[in-house]
C-alpha cells in the first residue's frame, strides 16, 4: 500500500512541489526557552505593550479591566504581563482599586477546563468511551418501550458516554433553568409566546438555584437537541453532570476534590470555588450587577471559579510541563475530537482549538468563559510550551476579551516560532562530518523562514544523498526537493530524535483538498533501509543541551558536529 501511495504522489508535477509547505502537523522546532532573556521575543512584548496601550488611548478597549499574561512551562515568571484598570474602578468603593497578577475574576466557564484537568489527574481519557449512567445513578433510565423508541423527546441516555459530554456531543440542551425565559414570561407573553401550563412551569432558578434532584428532574424531561456524536452543542448542563460523575470516580465532594488534587498542589492561592474576599477582586459597578457575588450552586464544575491572571498561568504551565498528569495522557486530551463548520474551529474536552496558518499552521488549545461583566480566556500552544492568559471585567466584556486574545495571538505566535527556529539553528545548526580513508560523510544543517531544520547538503560515502534521493523519487529539478528535520516528541537524556519531510507533495494556492493538502504523513516512512526509516534523525546532546553529533540512522553512521 504505501508503494502506491509513493508512485501516486510521484504522478504530480515534480515542478509544482513546494518543498516548504508540507510539514508534518506538530512543532517545526523544539520549544523556546529563556523568553524573558530573548531579544526577539522582548521585541515582540515591546510591540504588544504598545499595540495595548494604543488601543486603551484610542477607545478600542473602553470600559474595562484587565489582565494579560504571556507565560512558558520552562520559567515561573510570566515573560510578558500587562494590567488596566478602569478609572472608575480606581475611585471604587468595593473591590481592589489596581489590577494586578493577584487580583481575582470570575473565569466562568474556564472552570470546565479546572473540571477536565481534575478527570486527567485521574487517568481522565480512560473513561471517555464509558457511559454516564456508569456513574449517576439518576440517568439510569426505565424509559418504556415507546419512549426508548422516541429519539426525538427522549435523549437515550445509555448511549451518552463520558466523552461525548465532555465534548459537547452528547446532544444535551445547553442548561436546565438558567437563563430560562420563562422568568421573564410577563414581559414575553405580549411578544407572541404563550402562556405556560402548569406542568411545564419551572420549580427552581429563579430566586433560588436548582439542587441535584431537582436538576435531574428537570434534565430527564428536557428533549434532545441532536443524535449523540452528531455534532457539537455547547451545554453546561453536561458539565454539571461531569461534576457529578468526578465525585462518583473519586469518592469526594467536587469542590474536596478541586482543592485537593489541584489549588493545593499548585499553591494556587488566588483560585477558589466558593465566593472570594471582595477585596481581593476586581468589581465593576457593584457586587450584585457584575455578578461578582452571584452563587451558581450546583453548576459550579460548569462555570463556578475565581482566579487571578498568575494562578491562571500557574494552571497553564502545569497542563502544558504535565505537572500532576502523565504525559501520555496529556497528549491524549490535547486533541480536536469534533470539527465545526468553521475550518479554524475544532472541538476538544473542553477544548476550543483555534488554527492559525501564520507563520505555519499552529493550533490553538484554549477555553474562554463569561458570566455577569466577566470574561476570560486561556490559550496554550502545546507546539511551543508556552500560552497566554486574559481575563476582563467591564462592560462588553466578551467582544474585548476576544479583541485582545486575537492581538496576543497575532504577535506572540509568530515571535514564538521565531524565538524557537533561532534557538534550534544555534542549538543544532552547522556541519555534522566524518572523514577517513575509507569513509567521507557529511551533513549541513541550517534554518531558513520554512518550518524545521533545513539540511542543505548531504554527503554520504562520498556520494550526493540529495542527488541519490532524487533519483529514488524521480525527480530531476534540485529546487524541487527539500529535507527539513522537525523534532518528533521522543527524547531521552542526552539525545533528541527528529523526522526529515524529505519532500512534499505540489500545492496550489487554488487546489482543492483532493489535491491542495498535504501528504507528507502519508508518505513519512516510504523509504526503509534494513527496517530503519530515512526520516529518522538522532542527535546527541551535552549538558546545555547543544547537539554534539548527528545520525541519519538509515545509514548506520554518527558524525560528530565539526
Amino acid at each position: 500500500m504505501r508503494s502506491l501511495w509513493t508512485l501516486s504522489a510521484l504522478a504530480f508535477s515534480a515542478k509544482a512541489i513546494q518543498t516548504t509547505g508540507c510539514p508534518i502537523l506538530g512543532p517545526a522546532f523544539p520549544a523556546p526557552t529563556a523568553l524573558s532573556e530573548d531579544p526577539t521575543f522582548l521585541s515582540k512584548a515591546e510591540e504588544l505593550t504598545s499595540k495595548l496601550n494604543d488601543a486603551i488611548k484610542n477607545g478600542s478597549l473602553p470600559a474595562i479591566s484587565f489582565s494579560v499574561q504571556v507565560f512558558s512551562s520552562e520559567e515561573d515568571d510570566a515573560p510578558f504581563d500587562f494590567y488596566h484598570t478602569d478609572d472608575p474602578v480606581k475611585v471604587g468603593s468595593v473591590g481592589v482599586q489596581e489590577v494586578d497578577e493577584d487580583t481575582m475574576f470570575r473565569i466562568g466557564s474556564i472552570s470546565k477546563l479546572w473540571t477536565m484537568f481534575l478527570f486527567m489527574t485521574l487517568e481522565g481519557t480512560r473513561y471517555f468511551h464509558e457511559p454516564v449512567s456508569k456513574y449517576v445513578p439518576e440517568l439510569r433510565t426505565n424509559y418504556s418501550a415507546a419512549q426508548a423508541k422516541d429519539t426525538i423527546n427522549y435523549l437515550q441516555w445509555s448511549d451518552v458516554t463520558i466523552g461525548e459530554l465532555a465534548s459537547h456531543q452528547a446532544g444535551l440542551a445547553r442548561d436546565y433553568s438558567f437563563g430560562d425565559l420563562e422568568f421573564e414570561s410577563d414581559l414575553l407573553q405580549g411578544m407572541g409566546f404563550p402562556a405556560l401550563p402548569k406542568n411545564d412551569q419551572l420549580t427552581c432558578g429563579s430566586t433560588s438555584t436548582c439542587d441535584r434532584k431537582e436538576f435531574f428532574r428537570g434534565i430527564l424531561q428536557t428533549h434532545p437537541l441532536t443524535a449523540t456524536s452528531h455534532t457539537p452543542i455547547y451545554s453546561n448542563a453536561g458539565y454539571q453532570i461531569l461534576g457529578y460523575v468526578l465525585e462518583s470516580i473519586a469518592k469526594a465532594d467536587f469542590e474536596d476534590i478541586l482543592l485537593d488534587r489541584l489549588i493545593k498542589p499548585l499553591n494556587l492561592t488566588r483560585s477558589c470555588l466558593q465566593i472570594p474576599d471582595p477585596s481581593l477582586a476586581v468589581i465593576p459597578y457593584n457586587e450584585t450587577f457584575s455578578w461578582f457575588g452571584y452563587q451558581i450552586g450546583e453548576e459550579a464544575p460548569a462555570g463556578g471559579m475565581f482566579s487571578s491572571a498568575k494562578d491562571m498561568a500557574t494552571f497553564g504551565r502545569a497542563i502544558l510541563s504535565n505537572t500532576l498528569v502523565d504525559p501520555a495522557v496529556t497528549r491524549r486530551w490535547l486533541r480536536p475530537m469534533a470539527h465545526t463548520s468553521s475550518l479554524q474551529l475544532s472541538v476538544g474536552a473542553p477544548w476550543e482549538i483555534y488554527t492559525f496558518l501564520t507563520p505555519r499552521r499552529v493550533d490553538l488549545y484554549t477555553k474562554a468563559g463569561d458570566i455577569g461583566l466577566y470574561s476570560s480566556s486561556i490559550g496554550l500552544s502545546p507546539d511551543h510550551n508556552a500560552g497566554f492568559t486574559v481575563l476582563v471585567a467591564g462592560a462588553n466584556s466578551h467582544a474585548m476579551i476576544a479583541q485582545i486574545g486575537e492581538m496576543v495571538a497575532d504577535i506572540m505566535l509568530p515571535a514564538l516560532d521565531e524565538v524557537a527556529r533561532n534557538q534550534a539553528f544555534e542549538r543544532f545548526g552547522g556541519t555534522y562530518a566524518l572523514t577517513s580513508d575509507s569513509s567521507n560523510s557529511s551533513i549541513t544543517i541550517t534554518a531558513d523562514d520554512g518550518p524545521g531544520l533545513v539540511v542543505s547538503a548531504w554527503i554520504s560515502n562520498s556520494v550526493d544523498m540529495i542527488e541519490s534521493l532524487m533519483t529514488l523519487q524521480g525527480v530531476t529539478d534540485r529546487s524541487a526537493i527539500g529535507i527539513r528535520l522537525q523534532p518528533s516528541g521522543l527524547e531521552t537524556p542526552g539525545r533528541i530524535s527528529f523526522l526529515a519531510v524529505i519532500y512534499a507533495l505540489p500545492i496550489s494556492e487554488d487546489a482543492g483538498p483532493f489535491i491542495g493538502s498535504c501528504f507528507s504523513w502519508i508518505l513519512l516512512e516510504s523509504m526503509v533501509y534494513g527496517n530503519v526509516g530515512l526520516p529518522e534523525f538522532e542527535f546527541t546532546l551535552d549538558h546545555d543541551g547543544d547537539a554534539t553529533s548527528l545520525s541519519p540512522r538509515a545509514l548506520r553512521v554518527t558524525l560528530p558536529r565539526v
